[in-house]
């Protein structure tokens, strides 16, 4: 065999390869990571969602939660990075956003009707069907607590400090562009149950609303030495992957 004839099938082979990787068909237009399922909610909502499991019982497997008027789609860039690195992960519609807008009995839900924040509204159940979550994968994917973790986004993120703040057995979160209150879900209370675990907040200077509650969040905690502020150069939420941020947080969850 000629040596450009072996180095041209060297380069088919990689190619074959590299397009079968998680982390590369994550960003395949129309491709998405991760298998169907859906859970039902404590109060009869059906919540679509993408599960991949961790490549070993250890490893953690982190719960997704996107930013409002958004869906799911904003995690599958990092999703496959996730998976690149041995987790697991479970995104999925918040209830009344993308797929997630069927009660069992049929009944249509959007975030556009949820009226008012407050007390047993639409928005609160949002809190709840996060712990529904990790009943699916406890209940379900046979996820031990322990190896579940919560990254969420925007309004993601104050659902994902509100619920953990009231479930200790969640070890580690984090937090991208939080805000003190976003559509009644406030967080300054919250942030007192995260003293001693790891938790790692990200904002961008340009997001000043949410920057400067990450601020504010930050230093609630500043003798917890696994909390962590993490500047980012651009966009909120989700917006601020696809680029040193995205090695930055992977550093951080690899130490915690």
């Amino acid at each position: 065999m000629k040596i450009h004839d072996f180095i041209s099938k060297c380069i088919i082979v990689f190619c074959a390869l590299l397009l079968l990787s998680p982390a590369f068909a994550a960003v395949k237009k129309g491709y998405h990571l991760g298998t169907p399922v859906s859970f039902k909610t404590s109060d009869g909502m059906i919540i679509a969602g993408l599960y991949n499991p961790a490549a070993s019982q250890g490893m953690k497997t982190f719960i997704l939660l996107h930013g409002l008027g958004s869906n799911q789609d904003e995690w599958q860039k990092f999703a496959g990075e996730l998976v690149a690195q041995g987790y697991g992960f479970l995104s999925y519609d918040a209830r009344g956003h993308g797929k997630s807008t069927l009660t069992i009995d049929g009944k249509q839900v959007s975030y556009q009707n949820f009226g008012a924040p407050g007390p047993k509204s639409q928005w609160t159940r949002m809190i709840t069907d996060l712990g529904d979550s990790v009943m699916f994968l406890v209940n379900e994917k046979k996820v031990r607590t322990k190896n579940i973790g919560i990254i969420g986004a925007s309004v993601g993120a104050n659902v994902a400090l509100i619920y953990s703040a009231t479930n200790e057995a969640i070890p580690v979160v984090v937090l991208l562009s939080p805000g003190i209150n976003y559509a009644g879900f406030g967080t300054m209370d919250a942030i007192q149950w995260f003293h001693k675990r790891p938790i790692a907040i990200a904002a961008s200077e340009a997001d000043t609303y949410a920057y400067q509650s990450s601020q504010l969040l930050i230093q609630q905690i500043q003798e917890n030495s696994r909390a962590e502020f993490m500047p980012t150069e651009k966009g909120h939420g989700a917006e601020m992957f696809g680029g040193k941020f995205d090695k930055v947080l992977l550093r951080w969850l690899a130490r915690h």
